[in-house]
């Protein structure tokens, strides 16, 4: 098999995911990071049928997006470990509520602080793993880029207020579902629910061993927040899967 190529926005908890796994079951891949700006022209010439990130191109095989990615890598993985969750009748209600609710409102909560009031805050972390050319793109687009961001995903400091709550009331639900002590969502083993859920809160916890937050310059609003919920077990959670699970 040829080696796969994965095209990602540095900064997406989704590109997260997909990397995350690909790296926990084994999967050799070469990292693409990609110019906002020009993603949809890219997804559309490498085939995909939307414009979003992460896509895989594996020979004439493309796979867009996360779930699809984890599925696609779990199929071909020989070292050993699986990501399937336990069979449960909740866990698609789960990964539905992680996937669809949580992480898109993380996103926002971020963005409509970040790139409303600092935007200079969110663009280094979109250039550091750019080719030169297309890090110059960026800088002189960035306002262009900005707008578009702030239209396409609805931000604003209302919104930011709205999502804030969608995640506390989340982050309540996540704390629940970790009661009983397994240490893990989805029974008492490692599995593609706890990449959601770490890889989807990661903005929130701020694992070190997370491969490009190192760089990344969180608001003022956002360091309160996390500040605030960093003894919350969920957030303890995604420090520990981060630790235990996220160095390949």
């Amino acid at each position: 098999m040829p080696v796969p190529h994965l095209y990602i926005f540095p900064i997406s908890h989704y590109c997260e995911k997909a990397r995350w796994a690909l790296d926990y079951l084994g999967i050799d891949y070469e990292l693409h990071c990609v110019a906002p700006g020009v993603h949809g022209d890219l997804a559309k010439k490498l085939g995909a049928n939307g414009t979003s990130l992460p896509i895989l191109v594996s020979g004439d095989q493309v796979i867009q997006g996360s779930g699809q990615i984890i599925e696609w890598a779990e199929s071909l993985s020989d070292n050993g470990r699986s990501l399937i969750p336990i069979s449960s009748p909740s866990i698609s209600d789960i990964e539905h509520r992680l996937n669809e609710v949580l992480g898109v409102h993380v996103r926002r909560m971020y963005y409509s602080e970040a790139l409303i009031e600092c935007p200079e805050t969110v663009l280094p972390i979109f250039m550091e793993y750019l080719p030169a050319e297309e890090a110059q793109f960026v800088s002189e687009a960035w306002e262009v880029i900005t707008a578009a961001m702030v239209e396409r995903m609805d931000l604003g400091m209302d919104q930011r207020q709205e999502s804030r709550q969608i995640v506390m009331e989340h982050l309540d639900w996540l704390d629940a579902l970790l009661a009983d002590g397994d240490g893990y969502i989805a029974g008492d083993a490692f599995s593609s629910i706890d990449i959601s859920a770490s890889a989807l809160l990661a903005p929130l916890a701020m694992p070190q061993e997370h491969p490009t937050y190192g760089g990344l310059q969180v608001p003022p609003r956002m360091t309160e927040d996390i500040a605030n919920w960093k003894h919350r077990p969920v957030t303890n959670y995604v420090a520990e899967m981060y630790r235990l699970h996220r160095k390949g």
